[in-house]
């Protein structure tokens, strides 16, 4: 069924958070709708971050022959996900102060990093089914 493969759960579970994020962070200003209430490249890339760290954790608790290629597989998903947090550090120090330059804050900030934070937690949902 499709609601239990994990391509679906993978594209659901960034998407939520991006879509709750922006209503919490709505509600904590009360102040009207911006486009930085969708900059969630930073928070997802951390997400993710914290999934891999508590993933090795698990992995490390039962070390087994067999366990080696989980640990592998999580230690270079963590590698990964921490340059592409430094990465999206990067994007968000690069455009945010430029509020004249609006579409490239839309482009760079909620597409581009969205997608790579919410990329990283689909790729650990998928890599979390396969094994």
């Amino acid at each position: 069924m499709f609601l239990l493969s994990p391509f679906f759960t993978a594209l659901i579970i960034p998407t939520a958070l991006i879509f709750c994020g922006a209503v919490a962070k709505k509600l904590v200003s009360a102040k009207p709708w911006s486009r930085r209430d969708f900059y969630f490249g930073v928070e997802l890339s951390l997400a993710a971050l914290s999934s891999g760290l508590i993933r090795i954790f698990e992995i490390s608790q039962n070390l087994t022959p067999s366990s080696q290629v989980p640990l592998i597989s999580t230690t270079l998903f963590i590698v990964a996900t921490l340059l592409l947090f430094f990465f999206v550090l990067v994007l968000h120090q690069q455009w945010e102060s430029k509020k004249n330059k609006r579409r490239s804050q839309i482009i760079w900030l909620c597409i581009i990093s969205n997608l790579i934070g919410g990329g990283l937690i689909a790729t650990f949902v998928i890599l979390r089914g396969a094994q």
